[in-house]
């Protein structure tokens, strides 16, 4: 099993959040690309093998068609996007703490979130998604999947 530290970022990867029409879709949004998607769930496999489990990766702007998925407002709801994202494993199982800070965005997730992130990260590559995982619970944002 290979080490977050090794871990090396691949494909395009999308996150955002709306600043209107938020009731809508409350929290964090994710799209990514089949090479995205591979590279992301080697993250989550590899996070738990380290002493220091955390790796930031670099992110792309969502295009006008990723936008247009979850359709809020028609696609025209104004929106923020990091340029990085900072993924750590929490030293509790069921820690989510997704801030809408911006530089970068950090997401601690404890162990019991890795499966529920896997899922929809897998289906995002299948083309599935408008669900999220987190924050009802936690007072954080919660992550929205998007094919």
């Amino acid at each position: 099993m290979a080490h977050a530290a090794q871990w090396k970022s691949a494909g395009r990867i999308s996150l955002w959040r709306y600043t209107e029409n938020e009731s809508n879709y409350p929290g964090w949004h994710l799209n990514a690309d089949e090479a995205g998607c591979a590279c992301l769930l080697a993250l989550l496999d590899a996070l738990p093998h380290d002493d220091a489990p955390y790796r930031t990766l670099t992110l792309t702007p969502p295009t006008d068609a990723q936008l247009r998925v979850p359709n809020n407002r028609h696609g025209n709801a104004a929106w923020l996007a990091p340029e990085r994202l900072r993924v750590r494993l929490g030293a509790e199982p069921a820690q989510w703490t997704f801030p809408p800070d911006l530089a970068p965005a950090t997401m601690i997730v404890g162990s019991q979130w890795l499966e529920p992130m896997r899922r929809g990260i897998a289906d995002i590559a299948g083309g599935r998604g408008d669900y999220s995982i987190g924050g009802e619970d936690t007072g954080s944002l919660r992550l929205w999947f998007w094919w």
